[in-house]
C-alpha cells in the first residue's frame, strides 16, 4: 500500500494569497503527502507530529493525519471557513463518512461510489426532499437505485446500503437501510449514491494514479 511522501515541509507566506487559494494548497498539500507552511492574514497551515492543521487565529478549523492509510481529515463545521473548505475536499473526493463524538465535526475520506453510481453530500433533510418528490411514501414504489454511507468511516464497501424509505421520528429522520436503520438530525450530511447507468464510471472520469497521498477506498 501506498504511502504519503516524506517530502520537506516547506514555508510560504503571502498577504496576497486569498482564503480560498490558502484552503486549497492545504488540500493539496496533504493529498501528496507534501506538507507546506502557509499563512496570509485570516489562515495558516501546520504540520505536526505527521498531521497538517488549517487554523484560524486560535481555532483550528481541520486536521488532516497523515501516518495511518487512509488518510483522513477531521472538519470542524462551525467556522465560517467549513463551507469553502467542504467544497474543495469533494471536488478532490473526500467525504464526510462519519462523525466524531463532536457535535458538527465530520471525518471526511477518500470516497468512490460503487461502479454505475453517482455520489451525492447533502444535509439529511435535503435527502428527504430527493426521496419524497420519487415516492418514497408509497411502501409499494420504492426504488431502489439509491444508497447510503451507513455512517462508518473505514475502507469497508459493505458501509453502502441500500435505502428502503425515510420517516420523522421525535424530530429525526430515520432513513430505513437494508439491514438496519440510521436516526440522524435533519441538518446532519449524508453520503449517498444514486445509480446512473448512462454515464461514465467515476473511475473512468477521475483518477489521481500519480498521487501518493491517495488512499483509496476499495469499492
Amino acid at each position: 500500500m501506498m504511502v504519503a511522501s516524506q517530502n520537506p515541509t516547506s514555508q510560504q507566506h503571502s498577504s496576497s494569497l486569498t482564503d480560498e487559494g490558502l484552503i486549497q494548497r492545504f488540500v493539496d498539500g496533504f493529498i501528496q503527502g507534501n506538507p507546506v507552511l502557509l499563512s496570509n492574514p485570516n489562515l495558516r497551515t501546520e504540520p505536526l507530529f505527521k498531521s497538517m492543521q488549517l487554523i484560524t487565529g486560535h481555532d483550528v478549523i481541520a486536521t488532516a493525519y497523515l501516518q495511518d492509510p487512509p488518510i483522513r481529515v477531521v472538519v470542524h463545521h462551525e467556522s465560517p471557513y467549513s463551507n469553502v473548505l467542504k467544497q474543495a475536499l469533494l471536488t478532490e473526493n473526500f467525504f464526510p463518512l462519519a462523525r466524531t463524538g463532536k457535535s458538527q465535526q465530520y471525518i471526511y475520506q477518500y470516497c468512490l461510489p460503487p461502479e454505475g453510481y453517482v455520489l451525492h453530500c447533502t444535509t439529511a433533510k435535503e435527502l428527504w426532499r430527493v426521496c419524497w418528490g420519487r415516492g418514497f411514501r408509497s411502501h409499494s414504489g420504492i426504488p431502489l437505485d439509491l444508497l447510503v454511507w451507513g455512517g462508518a468511516s473505514s475502507r469497508n464497501n459493505e458501509n453502502w446500503r441500500s435505502l428502503r424509505g425515510i420517516d420523522c421520528d421525535q424530530g429525526k429522520l430515520k432513513l430505513k437501510l437494508l439491514g438496519g436503520s440510521l436516526a440522524i438530525a435533519s441538518a446532519d450530511l449524508v453520503v449517498w449514491a444514486k445509480q446512473n447507468s448512462s454515464q461514465p464510471s467515476p473511475r473512468e472520469q477521475r483518477a489521481r494514479p500519480n498521487l501518493s497521498g491517495y488512499y483509496r477506498l476499495r469499492n
